[in-house]
């Protein structure tokens, strides 16, 4: 599959798969037509349903993924979103409920063939798994159709599907996220799936063999396939990045890298010293921007997201900005030195590196002709520029990474 070819269709263990010129992947049309849904009532969670639905074969056998799926009460169908957890993860019922609180149904799947205990607990392999993650696409060297990526991909498809078919959901109002390798699956499937109306990937994105951090060692072409650089260009939902600026995974240059190939219909979230887990990358109190985001798209609700329209570049920082939102405060996060991931000094044994620590500059700004401003230390050689508005939410400017020669001045 690492050749490129004009169209090539797959005809095997029950389903199609056609990849066009450039090896891009397009799902079986069967991931558009509503699964056979089979409940598991004892594994409810109060009003949150747990459920298996069919997924593709696998090797020539069924296949299932448990779910936990939530409807919220109302008179009206409701907007909804698909979650996408990441690896170690599975289905989240209070995931679903946290989306459930704030107004929309919400499904949360097993991509890896799990389920939880009575408790909505623990992770155990069931009789219908397909296949499971293997490290950084460890298996791309297999038949496209025996592939984990193949029927996590799918299974998002099927997911929205049978999302959009509930009684009480309205079809026309769904988005998505995802978080670390949900965020690589989130922002693949925003690039190829239309149906979707807003995307929030945190932490995992695409370029990845531009990272810096643990995804470094995503460079073979079969690897490469499943990219997300490759699909989210071709898309056009609006799409929130969102990672923090010292994640051991995904270096924060690929999250700036993602932005700046989307920006006419996407918008950059950098938190500072935000931690890596799922847990960080859904709750309301860290990540509010994200649940603001889909209100703005799918219940047409509070201001629209800030956006830096004229971009940092140098070391003389000026930026041009719009918001609906007043905005607060600014703040440029620098370091003396090209994005480096090392081991903390006081931490030799942690199991992952990272960049930093960040240094902090209060930047000037200019309200009323929506200006930010600020002179960088010589010492500076990576920035980035957060804009704080009143209601505490973020919005960030590309990552910017300075020559050594970069000398200007403040106009």
């Amino acid at each position: 599959m690492g050749k490129r070819v004009k169209t090539i269709l797959l005809l095997a263990a029950g389903f199609a798969l056609t990849v066009f010129a450039g090896d891009l992947f397009v799902p079986d049309g069967k991931v558009y037509e509503v699964p056979a849904v089979h409940r598991v009532p004892e594994q409810d969670q109060g009003d949150i349903q747990a459920v298996f639905f069919d997924c593709l074969d696998y090797k020539g056998s069924p296949t299932r993924a448990f779910a936990y799926m939530g409807i919220p009460k109302s008179s009206r169908p409701v907007p909804a979103m698909v979650l996408v957890h990441g690896g170690g993860g599975t289905a989240f019922h209070k995931w679903v409920k946290i989306w459930n609180d704030f107004g929309y149904a919400a499904i949360s799947m097993s991509l890896e063939g799990h389920m939880p205990n009575e408790k909505g607990e623990g992770k155990i392999r069931h009789e219908y798994s397909g296949p499971w993650r293997v490290g950084q696409f460890d298996d791309a060297e297999l038949p496209l159709n025996e592939q984990w990526m193949t029927h996590a991909v799918s299974d998002i498809f099927i997911a929205h599907t049978l999302l959009a078919s509930q009684p009480g959901v309205d079809a026309d109002r769904i988005g998505v996220t995802g978080i670390s390798w949900g965020g690589i699956l989130s922002s693949l499937v925003s690039g190829i799936d239309s149906r979707y109306k807003c995307a929030m990937p945190v932490y995992g994105c695409g370029y990845l063999y531009e990272s810096l951090g643990h995804f470094k060692n995503v460079q073979t072409e079969s690897q490469k396939f499943w990219d997300p650089s490759h699909y989210i260009v071709k898309g056009s939902v609006p799409t929130l990045w969102v990672n923090g600026d010292s994640d051991a995974h995904f270096s924060v240059n690929i999250t700036s890298h993602c932005f700046e190939m989307t920006s006419d219909h996407a918008y950059l979230n950098i938190h500072p010293r935000m931690p890596h887990g799922h847990q960080p990358g859904w709750a309301p109190s860290r990540v509010p921007e994200i649940y603001a985001f889909a209100d703005y798209y799918l219940k047409e609700k509070g201001p629209a997201p800030g956006r830096i329209v004229k971009q940092p570049s140098g070391r003389a920082v000026e930026l041009v900005y719009e918001s609906e939102s007043p905005i607060e405060s600014a703040t440029v996060y620098y370091l003396n030195e090209p994005i480096t991931y090392r081991k903390p000094k006081n931490k030799p044994d942690a199991k992952h590196s990272s960049p930093g620590p960040w240094m902090t500059l209060k930047a000037e700004v200019n309200a009323e002709d929506r200006i930010v401003r600020a002179r960088l230390p010589e010492s500076c050689r990576t920035y980035y520029v957060n804009l704080k508005d009143v209601r505490g939410h973020l919005m960030s400017s590309v990552v910017v990474e300075l020559d050594k020669k970069t000398e200007e001045k403040l106009p």
